[in-house]
């Protein structure tokens, strides 16, 4: 969802400043660190919208996923995870998307801390 709020430049609840909207979810299976998942990816109206983090037809999410979690608990900062992940995967999110995603998996980061403690 932090992905499609930078890609329609506004978030959820607030107004819509174009005529491309937000138009549900469709439903994808992928396999995390935890094993299998459904995640929802959203849509938009006109359909402009691609998935970076998880692109279409990716099945499986555990590499970015750890990364994003690892670097965030070793207190790297949403724009040096930015660089990063334009660094390792050749695509580029914004240092608000980093910090919409990490704020969306603060429970399973002060999990992960715990864990290397």
């Amino acid at each position: 969802m932090a992905e499609l709020d930078d890609h329609l430049d506004y978030e959820y609840g607030k107004k819509p400043l174009s005529l491309n909207t937000r138009n549900g979810y469709s439903s994808k299976k992928v396999k995390g660190s935890n094993g299998e998942m459904e995640i929802k990816v959203p849509r938009d109206r006109d359909g402009s919208f691609e998935p970076q983090i998880v692109k279409k037809h990716e099945k499986d999410i555990s590499n970015i996923e750890n990364q994003i979690i690892s670097m965030y608990g070793r207190g790297m900062t949403t724009r040096d995870i930015s660089a990063h992940i334009q660094d390792i995967y050749g695509f580029g999110l914004s240092e608000s998307t980093v910090s919409k995603i990490t704020n969306k998996i603060l429970p399973t980061i002060e999990e992960w801390r715990q864990k290397t403690n």
